[in-house]
């Protein structure tokens, strides 16, 4: 698989209307991995599914937990502070945070086994956002499936 086309496809699709704020919403109420769920959206775009997604969320979680997530609390938590010094430190942060996500895309590529999707592009996303994985309704997950499908089909993989 290759890195590349991947985070082409997730800066194109993460850069369509209204998609950032919904992962992100997602990430912070219920600790969605955003990177995790656009890989899957990315994978279901190739006729692809992961044989097991509680496969991939094991293979990055140390990494989530030990790089993207203390970088993403302590650049956050510098947000509000106006010092010349302390904004500086704030843009590289999000630097980092970029690269640290792009590594993530790496180790998903490294870990994921791949089945066929059985003709449903978005079978990956829909078990990857669902209640039984999240602490969603069934309708919550059913609307931002509805919202973030809609937006992938404008997006090429």
């Amino acid at each position: 698989m290759d890195a590349k086309a991947l985070w082409k496809f997730t800066v194109a699709f993460y850069g369509r209307p209204g998609v950032a704020p919904m992962c992100l919403s997602l990430q912070d109420k219920c600790g969605l991995d955003v990177n995790l769920l656009l890989f899957l959206a990315w994978l279901g775009l190739q006729d692809k599914a992961p044989h097991s997604i509680s496969a991939l969320e094991d293979a990055v979680r140390a990494w989530r937990e030990n790089v993207i997530t203390p970088l993403r609390t302590t650049r956050r938590y510098l947000r509000d502070d106006p010092s010349v010094g302390v904004q500086a430190l704030r843009e590289q942060l999000k630097k980092d945070e970029l690269v640290a996500e792009r590594l993530e895309q790496e180790i998903l590529i490294a870990a994921v086994e791949v089945i066929p999707a059985n003709q449903d592009r978005t079978a990956p996303m829909r078990a990857y956002l669902s209640p039984t994985r999240f602490d969603l309704s069934q309708d919550e997950c059913n609307d931002a499936l509805r919202f973030l499908i809609g937006q992938l089909a404008r997006v090429e993989a």
